[in-house]
């Protein structure tokens, strides 16, 4: 039977491998192991050791267990049962969330070299994204045997000028843009595509549809209600300008603003408020002349 280790992370994102208290063969037993960790293709966390003269340690350390993110959107792995691992170990790693897109996210992470030097390197995680019960942006982590890991984003996330979602890293303010583009999924759903081909994306839970005039313009609104923690809820407001058009094929179309994309609002009753609602009927009365003698819009 193999003895147990105990791992622990430094400050300078170096391995630490002691026994734990319960061994009395190895109680006082602790290394610090020059190296740095990395992800390989199958999302699996490794650590790299230097070489050295005198270390009677494997050059690769494998480690089984579980991802998920600290406050700070830190990367934290806690170890099960595997080997001679401790079941519930946990490495902090201290790492710096920097991309984001439909198919991976990406911590930059730092270490110190033997020389004294830092080494700074990349650590891609492979998967796809969706939204937990709390509206918290979620990226689960691909692992073998169909296993799943979540990583949520605990911060609440908003929106730019353009309709983007826009997401706050840390402390220094470092934001990431999520491109992406905006669907009217159903009664009380939003969705936000990140990936068309894999669709990676957000499926928001929201209210319904409010349409706004001002003026000649038209807009129509959905709001969002992040949940950051118990005590704390954020509403988001989505808003898209957009254009109404009764067309002779007897169909109400919806098209966004800017862009060309046309959304059938045959299902209008179901994404729409009842202040919608009493619009579009409006709408189509004071329409319906220009559609001929005898045509009329069952809605």
């Amino acid at each position: 039977m193999k003895d147990k280790v105990l791992y622990e992370v430094d400050p300078h994102n170096r391995l630490i491998f002691k026994s734990p208290k319960k061994s009395s063969k190895l109680r006082k037993f602790r290394r610090v192991l020059s190296g740095y960790f990395k992800v390989d293709k199958k999302n699996s966390l490794r650590y790299q050791v230097y070489k050295s003269s005198g270390i009677s340690t494997p050059q690769k350390i494998e480690f089984s267990g579980k991802y998920s993110l600290g406050k700070k959107n830190n990367l934290i792995f806690t170890l099960n049962k595997w080997n001679n691992q401790c079941q519930g170990n946990r490495l902090r790693l201290r790492t710096k969330l920097i991309n984001i897109d439909g198919k991976e996210i990406v911590f930059l992470i730092s270490s110190k070299r033997p020389d004294g030097k830092k080494k700074i390197s990349l650590m891609r995680l492979d998967g796809s994204w969706s939204v937990d019960e709390n509206n918290r942006l979620r990226f689960s982590v691909k692992k073998e045997n169909s296993k799943t890991d979540n990583l949520t984003l605990l911060s609440a996330w908003k929106l730019n000028k353009n309709n983007e979602i826009i997401y706050n890293c840390g402390v220094k303010k470092n934001s990431i843009k999520l491109k992406g583009y905006w669907d009217i999924k159903k009664r009380y759903r939003l969705g936000y595509i990140l990936d068309r081909n894999t669709h990676s994306g957000f499926n928001f839970t929201s209210s319904l549809g409010n349409i706004i005039k001002k003026g000649k313009l038209h807009y129509i609104k959905f709001d969002i209600i992040v949940n950051v923690s118990k005590k704390k809820s954020i509403k988001r407001g989505v808003i898209f300008r957009c254009r109404w058009n009764l067309k002779r094929n007897k169909r109400i179309t919806l098209e966004l603003l800017p862009g060309k994309k046309e959304l059938n609002l045959k299902l209008t009753k179901k994404i729409l408020n009842k202040k919608g609602i009493m619009y579009i009927e409006s709408f189509i009365k004071e329409k319906e002349r220009y559609l001929g003698v005898g045509t009329a819009f069952r809605w």
